[in-house]
Order: C-alpha cells, then sequence, then structure tokens
C-alpha cells in the first residue's frame, strides 16, 4: 500500500499481515476485503478495505508511472537509433581508414622495393668508382 494508504494493503496500522476475507452480511455477500488479522468485526483502529476498492486505487496510481515508463522508453528508444546511426557513420570511416592505410602500405612497398633498386645502383656504382680508382692507381704507376 502507497505512502497515502491508497491501493492494496499488505499490513494493518498496528503492523500485523493483513488477509484476504470474504463477507458474508446480507449487503455485500461474496464481496472480497483486505483486513488485518487482529482485527474483529465492527472494532475500529484495524485495517478493513475492500478489494475492489483498492485495485481501482492502485490502477490509477500505476497509470502515471506507465505513462513515464512509456516516455522514459521513448527516450531511451532515441538514444539508441541515435547511437546506431553514430555506429554506422564509425563503420563508414572505418573501412574509409582502413582504404587509406591499405594504400599507403601498398605506396611504402613501393618505396621499399624502391630504395633497395636504389642501394643495388649505388653499390654498382660504388664498385665502378672503386675499379676506376684501381685503375687510375694502376696506370699511374706504371707510367
Amino acid at each position: 500500500m502507497g505512502d497515502r494508504g491508497r491501493g492494496i494493503p499488505s499490513r494493518c496500522r498496528c503492523g500485523e499481515d493483513v488477509v484476504l476475507r470474504t463477507s458474508k452480511n446480507v449487503k455485500n455477500p461474496g464481496r472480497l476485503f483486505y483486513a488485518c488479522r487482529c482485527g474483529v468485526e465492527n472494532v475500529r483502529g484495524h485495517l478493513f478495505r475492500w478489494t475492489d476498492e483498492t485495485m481501482v486505487e492502485e490502477m490509477e496510481d500505476i497509470f502515471p508511472k506507465i505513462e513515464k515508463l512509456e516516455g522514459s522508453s521513448l527516450t531511451l528508444q532515441k538514444g539508441v537509433q541515435a547511437v546506431e546511426c553514430e555506429m554506422e557513420t564509425l563503420a563508414i570511416e572505418t573501412r574509409t581508414c582502413e582504404s587509406v592505410v591499405s594504400g599507403f602500405e601498398k605506396e611504402l612497398l613501393r618505396l621499399e622495393n624502391d630504395l633497395q633498386g636504389c642501394k643495388m645502383e649505388l653499390r654498382g656504382l660504388k664498385n665502378i668508382l672503386v675499379c676506376v680508382l684501381l685503375m687510375t692507381l694502376v696506370y699511374m704507376f706504371l707510367l
């Protein structure tokens, strides 16, 4: 039962648990009610509430909570949609970056191959220079 004494009760004001009983009087035969297990018929101070009335109160109190939950749910759905859109954008950007990286890797491989070619050419030029120097030295000693 809520703070205002509305809805389905669980305890009496005296602290005892509430029980569900059936009316046996002529005015309300078979009507269900909540009562304190320690209460005595026609004694004020202990809980007595008709179940149909408590159910109506319970429903009246729960409708605003349901509306609030529905509003929160819509807000969350919009947030999820925004996150999903952002994820799609990031996936596209990731594919673009992967493509750029792949291009850089190919360019790097091509530059490494060019560098290897330049090193081989440089070794060849170095060998030619050494040969020219040796031939120049031999030529100078022979003259």
